[in-house]
């Protein structure tokens, strides 16, 4: 299990589970990046939008870290930096599957820059190295060409297309599913 306390440091980016005091700011960035990320992920629900509802939403994810369920990340610029994103490994499966969902998204402010890519490479190394998992996948829009493009840096390899896999800004809308194992992930120990 990993500690709630735990910060996962890379070049400029770094990930650590959420804080109570990060709702502000991610009601900030969702609210600015609102149009920005409408064409790529799900309705937003109300805790996206409002901090009262954002704190709850912060505590659940809290409580899901700790019952290894889900893992919500927090992508701060450097260890102590402001919130940028988030990256999120979901829906947990052990036993024989040992799987995760990937998802993430990151401020218009940082898009293009490569903050992103960062963040998810340090998500697969905590998937692969600190929560034991064989494998993680995500399902992204064959028009997000940004997405794709990072997933594809970060070593996920395509596997197929679902049909009318997500329900994204109104619509059920096809996905292509991509995938990366711990045997195949570049900073596995061999």
């Amino acid at each position: 299990m990993l500690p709630l306390r735990a910060i996962f440091p890379g070049k400029r980016v770094a990930l650590r589970a959420p804080r109570v005091s990060d709702a502000p700011r991610i009601v900030e960035i969702r609210t600015r990046s609102r149009e920005f990320l409408r064409a790529w992920v799900p309705v937003p629900g109300p805790d996206e939008f409002d901090v009262d509802l954002a704190r709850a939403r912060i505590l659940r994810d809290r409580r899901d870290i700790r019952a290894d369920r889900h893992y919500r990340f927090c992508m701060t610029l450097g260890e102590d930096g402001p919130v940028i994103g988030r990256v999120a490994l979901t829906q947990v499966f052990r036993g024989i599957f040992q799987n995760a969902s990937l998802g993430y998204w990151v401020d218009v402010e940082h898009h293009g820059q490569g903050f992103t890519t960062e963040g998810v490479t340090l998500a697969l190394d905590v998937a692969f190295r600190e929560i034991g998992l064989h494998r993680v996948q995500a399902a992204i829009s064959p028009h997000n060409a940004a997405s794709l493009a990072v997933a594809r840096k970060c070593g996920l390899r395509d596997e197929g297309r679902a049909a009318r896999y997500l329900q994204i800004d109104g619509a059920w809308q096809d996905h292509l599913l991509l995938a990366v194992t711990a045997e195949d992930w570049p900073a596995a120990p061999r």
